[in-house]
């Protein structure tokens, strides 16, 4: 039974919304640092790309879709991406280029940018969480056997 669950919760788009999940929680973290941090001489913003992201997604989902564990292996980490030994994505912020402003004080920030960048990440988190809790209840009425 243990081993049938495992299986149902490994395929699909399952870990998919969740390495999203996952990714946007991490994004969240960075961007509101980089807002707490607004006024603090020398900081440099930093953020998590998310085409990056999406392209260490799109390798993962290619690798799971070729051979499981083995094909895993076989990815490649990036300067910012890693996979981890049980296969998921972790992430590493990278400074934001300066776009040829920095204020007087070293400072590289862009608040209208990251409060735009924030509100499209919280809104690409909660489509995921959305899509998960309705695959979590499509898959909780199959093992209850009701529609």
């Amino acid at each position: 039974m243990k081993i049938m669950l495992e299986s149902l919760l490994n395929r699909g788009s399952m870990p998919v919304l969740q390495q999203v999940m996952s990714f946007t929680e991490a994004r969240q973290e960075v961007l509101v640092n980089n807002i707490t941090n607004f006024d603090t001489v020398g900081y440099k913003m930093k953020d998590l790309s998310p085409a990056e992201f999406g392209q260490a997604l799109d390798q993962a989902i290619e690798c799971r879709n070729q051979g499981g564990v083995a094909a895993r292996l076989q990815m490649r980490s990036t300067k910012n991406l890693s996979w981890d030994s049980q296969g998921r994505l972790t992430a590493k912020p990278a400074e934001i280029e300066n776009s040829n402003i920095l204020f007087h004080d070293r400072n590289n920030r862009f608040v209208e940018k990251q409060m735009a960048a924030m509100s499209q990440n919280a809104m690409l988190h909660n489509m995921a969480a959305e899509l998960l809790r309705n695959q979590y209840q499509m898959l909780e009425m199959a093992i209850r056997g009701r529609s």
